[in-house]
């Protein structure tokens, strides 16, 4: 069996939680996540999974992060 690998220069996979977890991964609020939704251009916008579920790509929120770092 393969091991799942990444090609360099390709974006990992989605790794999809919800707010309250994708608060707990990066350490802040709700009200600090839903801001950078609306406010910071090219965020990764969430995942509306049903009536009631929205999903965050925490690979991808975490690619952004670090690109707004490395400027």
């Amino acid at each position: 069996m393969q091991s799942a690998r990444t090609v360099p220069g390709s974006a990992p996979k989605p790794h999809y939680a919800r707010a309250k977890t994708a608060c707990a991964h990066f350490q802040i609020s709700r009200s600090t996540l839903w801001q950078w939704v609306k406010t910071r251009h090219g965020f990764p916008q969430p995942l509306k999974a049903g009536e009631k579920v929205t999903l965050f790509d925490l690979n991808a929120i975490d690619a952004f992060l670090k690109a707004q770092a490395n400027r």
